[in-house]
C-alpha cells in the first residue's frame, strides 16, 4: 500500500520500479536455488500484476 502512495496515480513509474525488482529478485533466487529455479507466474504475480489499473 505504501508504493501506491508513494507512486500516486504514476503507475507507470511504478511498474517500472517493480520491474527492476522483480530482476534484482529473480538473480537472487538464481543464485540461492537455480534447481528448479524461481517460477516466472508466481513472480510475476507479486511484484508486477497488482500495479496493473483495475479493470472499468
Amino acid at each position: 500500500m505504501l508504493l501506491r502512495v508513494e507512486y500516486g496515480t504514476d503507475r507507470v513509474a511504478l511498474s517500472i520500479y517493480m520491474a527492476s525488482q522483480l530482476f534484482d529478485a529473480t538473480a537472487d533466487l538464481f543464485t540461492l536455488n537455480p534447481e528448479p529455479g524461481p517460477d516466472p507466474r508466481e513472480l510475476f504475480t507479486r511484484f508486477l500484476a497488482w500495479t496493473a489499473p483495475p479493470p472499468p
